[in-house]
This record gives structure tokens, C-alpha cells and sequence, in this order.
């Protein structure tokens, strides 16, 4: 027998309800500071990478301890506002990779098992539709068995 049933506890209403609502805040919340970059600007600007990462930190780390070694041509304010918007961002994004990761496991499971019963009542359709004294199995029959394309070849039993 199948493994049936993986995703077996499910969201309520009122959890479908308030995670919209709290991502609909976030959007909210984000809108005054998002900017649409374009390909190419994505390209110029998000070439940092983890040696511009070390440096900002090594600077960051400098300005902080040791601030008569600055330049006088940065504005120090808005640097340290960047940073503080880049280790809460940094932060943000961590969160959101193990969300997206917690809800594609969750679909996963749900996409699994939708799919298992699928292929179950396609079965039974056709079981049904053996005998012939009922109708309707047929049609439903002819329309599911589109996503089962004969391609001439059998599978090996190992």
C-alpha cells in the first residue's frame, strides 16, 4: 500500500487569513524603500560580493574604533544608516530562505499527495468503467488519460 496522507495536518482559515495579512503588511511596510532594478542595474550594483562584504566590515570596524582614521569625504551618518539596512536585511533574507523553504516542503507534501489520489481515482475510474453499467466513467476516463501518453516503451522491474 502507498504512503498516503504525508501533509496530514493543514492550514486553518484564520492561519491562510493572517499569513496574507502579514505579508500584505510587509509589502506595505517595504514599499517607501523598494526599488525595481533592472537587469543590468542588478548587474552594476550587486557585484560586492564577499570581499566588498569584508571590506565594508573592515571599515565599518575602523570607523567605529578608530575614527580619526576616517575620510572626511564620507558621509559617515548615511553609511552607518546602509549598514544597519544591510545586517537587518541580511537578517530578513535568512528568515524568508527558511520560510521559502518550510513552505515548499509543506506544497511538496501536498503537491505528493494530491497526485497519489489522482492516480488512485484515475484507477478506480477505470475500474468502474470495466463493467460499463455506469456512466460517466468513460468521459472522465478518455479526459484524465491525456497525462498518460503512451510512448511505446515499458518500465524495467529491478
Amino acid at each position: 500500500m502507498p504512503i498516503d496522507n504525508l501533509g496530514s495536518s493543514h492550514f486553518t482559515s484564520e492561519q491562510k487569513v493572517a499569513i496574507k495579512a502579514a505579508l500584505a503588511q510587509i509589502f506595505e511596510l517595504t514599499e517607501s524603500l523598494a526599488v525595481n532594478l533592472t537587469p543590468k542595474e542588478r548587474s552594476k550594483y550587486g557585484k560586492v560580493g564577499e570581499k566588498g562584504k569584508l571590506l565594508i566590515d573592515k571599515v565599518k570596524s575602523y570607523h567605529d574604533t578608530q575614527p580619526n582614521l576616517q575620510s572626511p569625504e564620507v558621509d559617515w551618518v548615511e553609511f552607518e544608516k546602509d549598514y544597519q539596512d544591510r545586517v537587518f536585511t541580511t537578517g530578513v533574507l535568512s528568515q524568508l530562505a527558511s520560510l521559502e523553504e518550510r513552505m515548499l516542503s509543506i506544497k511538496i507534501l501536498r503537491d505528493y499527495d494530491n497526485k497519489t489520489d489522482s492516480l488512485r481515482d484515475y484507477q478506480y475510474a477505470k475500474y468502474k468503467n470495466s463493467f460499463g453499467s455506469q456512466p460517466g466513467f468513460e468521459n472522465k476516463i478518455n479526459q484524465l488519460k491525456v497525462f498518460f501518453p503512451k510512448t511505446g516503451k515499458t518500465k524495467k522491474k529491478e
